[in-house]
């Protein structure tokens, strides 16, 4: 029987060290804030005595193909994202984001509006790998408005930095 040197064990754990801390981790939601907005786009200007900010300008960059001057943020809500269960950001009388994690990795994000009897509805469902998130992706819905001809709404979820 022949012995291994001790160099070629430290050797090879050290190699399987280095190999274990180079995978990549897996993405997670434990560690993920997420940022949902309710943004209005239209060709008017800002309406006087509104708090209303700028879309930022990277995310406004990501709108150029749509038609609409000028995007402004209604409302801009924060939640970490944690296990299974969903978070709920209320954006507006109207409008509400529900994100949960889901299998593999990936998030469920919701729409929901409100029904006629004050009950919440949902609107539309997207999925979102977490990994997609975190690299700069963007979720967004849009809809028109109901108040003004040629205006719109959009929801931009993204991960908060």
């Amino acid at each position: 029987m022949k012995l291994i040197p001790r160099r070629s064990v430290a050797l090879a754990l050290l190699g399987c060290l280095v190999a274990w801390l180079a995978l990549p981790l897996s993405a997670s939601a434990t560690d993920l804030k997420i940022q949902a907005q309710l943004a209005w786009g239209t060709d008017d200007s800002k309406p006087p005595g509104k708090e209303l900010k700028e879309l930022d300008p990277k995310l406004r960059e990501k709108f150029r193909h749509l038609r609409w001057k000028n995007y402004f943020v209604v409302e801009a809500k924060t939640t970490s994202v944690a296990g299974k269960s969903p978070q709920r950001l209320k954006l507006s009388e109207k409008c509400s984001v529900e994100i949960r994690e889901v299998a593999d990795a990936n998030l469920e994000i919701r729409i929901l509006g409100v029904k006629t009897d004050g009950q919440p509805a949902v609107i539309k469902t997207e999925y979102c790998s977490i990994a997609k998130l975190k690299a700069g992706h963007i979720v967004a819905f849009a809809g028109d408005t109901k108040e003004k001809w040629d205006d719109a709404w959009l929801v931009i979820v993204t991960a908060a930095n």
